[in-house]
């Protein structure tokens, strides 16, 4: 080898170190570009007499500085950033609406009761009345109102689904292309890599890992295999698979993630892991879907309770006794509540509820195999099996409020929610406000004479009847109780003869009972009160109707009382309350989501320092190797101009 080839050997080498350090100050600011180097050797030596002489330099290769570990961990940290951020994002509009005192349910349900308070300190006040219809319509709306934005925040999500199965299926379909381009590259360079467009998919790669966690397995011949949830394959090769959106199977207004390869669909929402969709996912399920069943459940005891303490109450309406008594004060939710078929026509299953103190906020899927009927409270996979629900023509389920009736047929499944749309549907039944019941519908007292001057001569008194339902209510006629201390309880003891309604005896002796003794009459509204004091014989007490309710709360007091009544969680939790774990279980969600997240970014950002610190590019390090292959070039140069001026002098000397 001559001087000069060796000469030109170096030149063409320095030149091409300058042409990749060039190529890395270009691409500085480009997303994802590795650095790439000029690796360069010695050529094999030639012999001589001598012994053996160099032949120059050749550039093996460029390789791109590129670490499939710190990639890994960029793409893992991508799809963890990603779901957190997707979840917080949703979970601060919800939380946003619950704790807001303008938007959220706690004012209003104050303002209510409150009304309700009003109302009983003037029972006969006509605008005292209306503030109570107007704060009740208020809070019905208030329901509906978050309820509805509940339902935005669905199709919100319902979007998204839409847009990032659509985004990972478009950057799946430009990986496969890549694949197949790079592949083809890699053999016409005889194995050298396309370092650019490794590049660019591996920016692709970290794109879909954004949207869901992603596997990368490389094949031998320069391919990118990508695979995701429980192991199925979104891209082998040059193919890439398609994630797209379908409608549940049991509810239209919810979708599945569908993975498509080839002719082949499986559903893969469950398997789902990490990235945007696994975040907007568990917003659905953790956050959005909860809190909307929670919030019903508040609407549905909310109402019962109230359309059934209203029911127990006296109204105004009319002149004259009989007065009327209360109707529903909300529209009844415990009517049945059709479930969410599966795929078999002409098959139907509804439920109906039974006593909402029972309720949970879990759904609920009814399956039938042709043998077995199950119901599984889906919240925690509790299975309640032919033992409780056999036969299922009309089936109470004790233990979780609601009763079931179907025609379900074998190999269906129905999904069944008890209150998952129950807060959208509350509205308030009484429009007048001479039809709010706030009296008792049943009054006691002493007999007295036909001017009202005192019959009894006795200590005794009665208090006035509480009643827990309206069997044989209104009264048909007057209960009397007379007092007779020889044979008031029927075997010889003193005690009171009752004549009307029940008849009978009640047995009471004034010598021991005169702190009281209380008394049921079960067949006529189970109704309560209380004897105290101490009658002599003859003295009479009567209950009858209320022909005077007008100035009467006392059932508007009861009303007042179901504020702080425990009614909800097996009657451990009262409606403010439960409204108040809804809000604080968002809350605390909300607030873990946002610590996740901080943690993350540090975390991603640590990652990618560490993979720009080994595949960045340095612009000092560029310029020092500019410099330095600068002078290689301009070394080699003037060893090619020696070499040029030794073989002038040579033919000059042989001229």
């Amino acid at each position: 080898m001559s001087i000069f080839g060796i000469g030109t050997s170096g030149l063409l080498t320095a030149q091409r170190q300058l042409q990749t350090a060039s190529q890395n100050i270009s691409n500085v600011n480009t997303e994802g570009y590795s650095r790439q180097r000029a690796e360069q050797a010695a050529r094999k030596p030639q012999y001589s007499g001598s012994g053996y002489i160099g032949s120059g330099v050749d550039v093996q290769n460029t390789v791109r500085l590129a670490d499939e570990f710190l990639e890994e961990q960029i793409r893992n940290a991508n799809s963890q950033y990603g779901q957190f951020d997707a979840y917080l994002s949703l979970s601060k509009q919800i939380d946003d609406i619950l704790a807001n005192p303008d938007s959220g349910l706690t004012p209003t349900l104050e303002s209510f009761f409150s009304a309700i308070q009003e109302a009983n300190d003037n029972p006969s006040s006509t605008p005292s009345r209306q503030v109570l219809l107007t704060e009740a319509n208020t809070m019905a709306d208030r329901f509906k109102l978050l309820d509805d934005r509940f339902n935005e925040l669905n199709g919100q999500v319902n979007q998204s689904l839409v847009d990032i199965t659509q985004e990972i299926t478009d950057a799946a379909d430009s990986i496969a292309k890549m694949n197949a381009d790079i592949v083809q590259k890699i053999g016409a360079g005889q194995g050298r890599m396309p370092n650019d467009l490794m590049d660019q998919r591996e920016v692709l790669i970290k794109q879909i890992a954004e949207k869901i966690d992603v596997s990368v397995v490389y094949q031998d011949d320069g391919a990118a295999n990508l695979f995701i949830g429980s192991g199925q394959s979104l891209v082998i090769g040059g193919v890439a698979s398609t994630l797209s959106t379908q409608k549940n199977r049991y509810n239209a207004e919810d979708l599945d993630v569908i993975l498509t390869q080839g002719a082949g669909s499986v559903d893969v929402t469950s398997s789902i892991t990490g990235g945007e969709l696994q975040g907007v996912l568990d917003f659905k399920s953790n956050v959005l879907e909860q809190s909307r069943r929670a919030l019903g459940r508040v609407a549905m005891a909310l109402t019962e309770e109230m359309n059934a303490q209203h029911r127990l109450g006296m109204t105004i309406q009319g002149t004259s006794a009989p007065f009327p008594l209360g109707q529903d004060f909300f529209v009844d939710q415990g009517g049945p509540i059709n479930g969410l078929p599966g795929q078999i026509s002409g098959t139907t299953a509804s439920l109906t509820i039974t006593d909402s103190r029972l309720l949970t906020t879990s759904d609920y899927q009814l399956d039938y195999d042709g043998t077995t009927y199950s119901l599984t409270r889906l919240s925690d996979g509790t299975v309640f099996s032919n033992a409780t629900i056999a036969g299922l023509s009309t089936t109470v389920q004790a233990t979780e409020g609601f009763s079931i009736s179907s025609t379900i047929a074998s190999g269906e499944s129905f999904l069944m929610r008890p209150t998952y749309t129950a807060a959208s549907s509350v509205k308030v039944s009484v429009n007048n406000v001479l039809d709010i019941a706030l009296a008792g519908p049943v009054v006691s007292g002493a007999v007295t004479n036909a001017d009202g001057s005192a019959i009894n001569s006795g200590t005794g008194k009665i208090t006035l009847p509480s009643i827990s339902n309206t069997t044989n209510i209104p009264l048909a006629g007057d209960i009397t109780l007379t007092f007779d201390s020889a044979n008031g309880d029927g075997a010889g003891g003193p005690g009171f003869v009752v004549t009307g309604g029940p008849g009978g005896n009640l047995a009471y002796d004034p010598a021991t009972d005169f702190g009281g003794r209380t008394y049921t009459f079960a067949g006529y509204g189970n109704m309560s009160f209380t004897v105290s004091g101490q009658p002599v014989n003859n003295d009479a007490f009567v209950i009858s109707n209320n022909d005077a309710p007008y100035d009467d709360n006392r059932n508007g007091l009861l009303m007042a009382k179901l504020q702080t009544a425990k009614t909800i969680e097996n009657s451990s939790t009262d409606f403010q309350a439960a409204y108040g774990i809804i809000v604080s279980d968002v809350g605390t969600k909300t607030h873990s989501a946002e610590v996740d997240l901080k943690a993350q970014l540090t975390l991603s950002e640590q990652a990618k320092a560490e993979r720009e610190s080994y595949s960045g590019v340095n612009l000092d390090e560029e310029a020092a190797d500019l410099l330095k292959f600068q002078q290689a070039y301009q070394a080699s140069a003037r060893v090619v101009s020696v070499a040029d001026e030794m073989f002038q002098t040579l033919i000059n000397s042989v001229a």
